[in-house]
């Protein structure tokens, strides 16, 4: 049994499970990807035993957390212990401080087997942020296009396919528009986000080859890690193009599938359009999303608005290195394939 372990340690183990023993507030804040919440102290009871160390003294705030996790200990003590018969337990806190130092003195008294993670979760984000200095190392394939040419479902077709690729907007739940956040739920922090990416980065650290999809530094309150966004802008472009029918009807079915919720995303942020297509078509559009008429919506804004933004070419174009159509995906598929075959 091994009390203190530094984080490319509890990393490197076989079949590490990580024990985020901070407040549940801290924990759906950011964690280390895969980690479980046995919170030492609630979030009102980790307020209340930090008041206790700022105005009376740590004494008595030892004396107060003693107190009230007396009678939760032998509970902890089991579930420790069930985890640790088919895992190798990794416990830790915010800087390896009182919460798990105190667990740690349980757990040993008690013969549990155990790791203790040095420096906390503090010692884990200083990793990360290193990591991405550094990640990725191979050659960045970029995926352009525009607004509805299918993009994002080319890369995800290419996961499923075991490929080098990450869908960096499913992970930051945005599409980086002014509808991104339609039917993509909550943004993770951008501590989890960062996490959540290294942790793809290292999965695919053995490909020569990394392929994301064209972003800016910032997708919705997210920032990519400079390193990925420099080696995206030096990488290779590939060009995908599709008929203005095809990505009107993406599009519909991406955004307007999802019932009166969606509907109502839809319309928060349509006002978002009015200092680039004025008011009065904002209204026209928010009527035709009352009515349901999507395609006319849709379609007014590619023509108007999105295709004139990002100015991407409609067809193959001689500046990108390769140039796939995307009204067949199972064939653009096999094109993307066979060139990252080549790489």
């Amino acid at each position: 049994m091994m009390e203190d372990i530094t984080i490319e340690e509890a990393l490197a183990l076989d079949n590490p499970l990580f024990i985020d023993l901070r407040s549940p507030s801290e924990y759906h804040e950011a964690t280390i990807p895969g980690a479980i919440n046995i919170p030492f102290f609630n979030d009102q009871e980790r307020v209340e035993v930090g008041t206790l160390y700022r105005q009376e003294s740590p004494r008595r705030a030892r004396e107060k957390g003693l107190e009230i996790i007396a009678p939760r200990l032998p509970e902890l003590v089991r579930t420790m212990e069930a985890y640790s018969r088919d895992r190798e337990v990794v416990i830790f806190c915010w800087r390896g401080g009182e919460r798990s130092r105190g667990m740690a003195s349980v757990l040993k008294l008690m013969k549990v087997p155990f790791h203790r993670l040095a420096g906390g979760y503090r010692a884990y984000r200083s990793y990360v942020a290193q990591q991405l200095t550094r990640l990725p190392r191979g050659q960045v394939i970029v995926v352009h296009g525009l607004t509805g040419c299918g993009k994002t479902e080319l890369i995800n077709r290419l996961i499923e396919r075991g490929c080098a690729a990450i869908d960096l907007e499913g992970l930051a739940h945005h599409r980086g528009s002014i509808f991104g956040a339609v039917g993509m739920g909550e943004q993770p922090s951008q501590k989890m986000f960062d996490s959540q990416l290294l942790r793809e980065l290292q999965r695919l650290e053995s490909f020569p080859y990394l392929v994301v999809e064209c972003e800016s530094r910032r997708i919705g309150r997210l920032f990519l890690p400079e390193h990925l966004h420099r080696k995206m802008e030096e990488g290779r472009h590939i060009l995908v193009y599709d008929t203005m029918a095809s990505r009107v009807r993406r599009l519909v079915t991406e955004y307007a599938s999802g019932g009166e919720e969606r509907i109502r995303q839809l319309k928060d942020c349509l006002p978002r359009l009015e200092k680039y297509i004025g008011r009065a078509r904002v209204r026209e559009l928010m009527d035709l999303v009352e009515k349901r008429v999507f395609t006319e919506v849709v379609e007014y804004l590619l023509v108007n608005h999105y295709d004139n933004l990002y100015r991407y070419p409609s067809g193959p174009d001689e500046q990108y290195d390769l140039c796939i159509s995307t009204g067949n995906m199972d064939r653009a598929v096999a094109e993307m394939v066979a060139y990252l075959k080549q790489q």
